[in-house]
């Protein structure tokens, strides 16, 4: 049975008063209704929808819709995010609103491109009336006639014109092959999620120039940006200068205040204790004992695997060639994402059965093993796909993405109908797990697994199965007693 959309109500306020706010996907037959019904009307403060809201607003939206959609009001009562303010109970802070998250009507992926002689950036974004509205009204992007795409030169000033004029309302995604070294537009970035009033605070731009010559990941870079973003603009009634000379004692409350709102995990909190003395003790520079920081105790989590004929019956339902040569290889060489993503063709020695791991996490190589199975499976990919970089190119030339490969597994999952107990990470817990239920010594399992301490290997001799199937439980003497 096909679901309706659904349309999600929020009352909110403005100088024009009190406003019903319609909140859904995109779908052209609300559209077309909303265009039928003049009181319903576009409004840019809120980038959506809106009526005027009264006693009898929500009984006309629902007989509107009724026969084409569901109008959902939770939202809509739930007014008490809206009216939330900070409250002290006790020694516990509790503070609510910081970096407020933008509304957005979509998303648009840029996509580096060659084309002949030309190098441009490609919009790329699925077929929406509102996007294309967007992106046609702002002064950057040309379409181009040959492949019906609007584009961006590789120009920074454009780059960073386009930023501003639409991630207002556009999420603004890179494709894994364009990298962006450029502070202003990396910031524009990590900041284009959030409103930003009239005392938003932004990290220094210097901040991001260190952790580049840190040689931090992007995906580094954003987290530790956010944690040190929020701390900012927890502080908003403080200047800079005043917030960078806060003391360890300072520190610790927020991370205490943090923890009050019961909605950050300790790994969360981990996250901003790393990434805050980074900023004071690394960019800083400062004499600060940071090691007062209270680190709450993070619980142990297990990992979640798959049988091995759940992972058969995983691999047997794929049918592509190239998509099973991928599962197989992460399953089989225990490999990260983004190992599997850098993997050359160089990589592979087929006689001595080996995989080399390049640049792996903590910038380290290493060797792991290959299997006779992967061999066989890469040996009729090489003659179809015929690669010479990459093992495993994406679409449009260079690395693979990462979530095209979760979606590869999770379709697999759905047509096997093997239980979801993970995404891709959890092949390599598997291949670990595995090989120690096979008796393999922990100690080959950490150096195959790229692992600095035998510590974080030894998590899985908390899932394997291996000695816990030859332990009987106690409640099993009742039936020797009964007999």
């Amino acid at each position: 049975m096909q679901t309706r959309p659904v349309i999600y109500l929020n009352h909110r306020q403005n100088a024009q008063g009190d406003l019903c706010v319609l909140f859904f996907k995109h779908d052209d037959a609300i559209l077309r209704r909303i265009k039928q019904n003049g009181w319903i009307r576009w409004n840019p403060d809120f980038n959506a929808f809106t009526a005027p809201s009264n006693q009898k607003t929500i009984g006309h939206l629902i007989d509107v819709f009724d026969d084409i959609a569901e109008v959902n009001t939770f939202y809509y009562h739930a007014n008490l995010k809206e009216n939330a303010d900070s409250i002290t109970i006790g020694d516990a802070h509790y503070f609510t609103g910081i970096l407020e998250k933008r509304d957005k009507l979509g998303s648009v992926l840029l996509l580096p491109f060659k084309n002949k002689s030309d190098r441009f950036i490609v919009i790329n974004f699925k077929a929406n009336k509102n996007i294309f509205k967007i992106v046609s009204n702002c002064q950057s992007p040309q379409w181009n006639k040959e492949i019906r795409a609007f584009t961006l030169p590789p120009n920074r000033s454009v780059l960073i014109r386009f930023l501003e004029e639409a991630a207002g309302l556009l999420k603004v995604r890179l494709h894994h092959e364009l990298s962006i070294v450029d502070y202003q537009i990396l910031q524009l970035l990590f900041e284009q999620a959030y409103c930003k009033d009239l005392y938003f605070k932004s990290c220094p731009i210097e901040f991001i120039k260190f952790m580049q010559l840190k040689a931090y990941s992007f995906s580094t870079i954003n987290t530790y940006y956010y944690y040190v973003l929020r701390l900012l603009n927890c502080y908003r009634q403080n200047s800079l200068t005043q917030i960078n000379a806060f003391d360890a004692e300072v520190i610790n409350d927020y991370h205490k205040k943090m923890f009050g709102e019961k909605s950050y995990s300790e790994q969360t909190i981990n996250q901003s204790v790393n990434a805050i003395k980074l900023y004071y003790k690394g960019y800083l520079k400062r004499e600060l004992e940071l090691d007062e920081v209270i680190r709450p105790k993070v619980g142990k989590t297990l990992p979640k695997v798959w049988s091995q004929e759940e992972i058969k019956q995983i691999l047997n339902s794929i049918d592509n060639l190239k998509h099973k040569a991928i599962l197989s290889i992460i399953y089989g060489s225990g490999l990260r994402i983004g190992e599997v993503l850098k993997l050359r063709v160089e990589d592979i020695d087929s006689k001595r059965m080996r995989l080399r791991i390049i640049g792996a996490k903590g910038k380290k190589d290493r060797y792991t093993i290959i299997g006779q199975y992967t061999l066989d499976l890469l040996e009729l990919y090489f003659k179809e796909y015929a690669p010479s970089g990459f093992v495993f190119e994406g679409q449009f030339g260079g690395q693979y993405s990462t979530s095209s490969i979760s979606r590869i597994l999770f379709k697999a999952i759905d047509k096997s109908g093997v239980p979801k107990r993970g995404g891709v990470h959890s092949l390599r817990h598997s291949f670990a797990t595995h090989l120690l239920e096979s008796g393999t010594d922990l100690r080959y399992i950490q150096e195959l697994l790229g692992h600095n301490s035998s510590t974080t290997t030894e998590i899985y001799t908390y899932v394997s199965n291996k000695h816990i199937e030859k332990i009987k439980s106690p409640i099993d003497t009742f039936l020797s007693e009964k007999n």
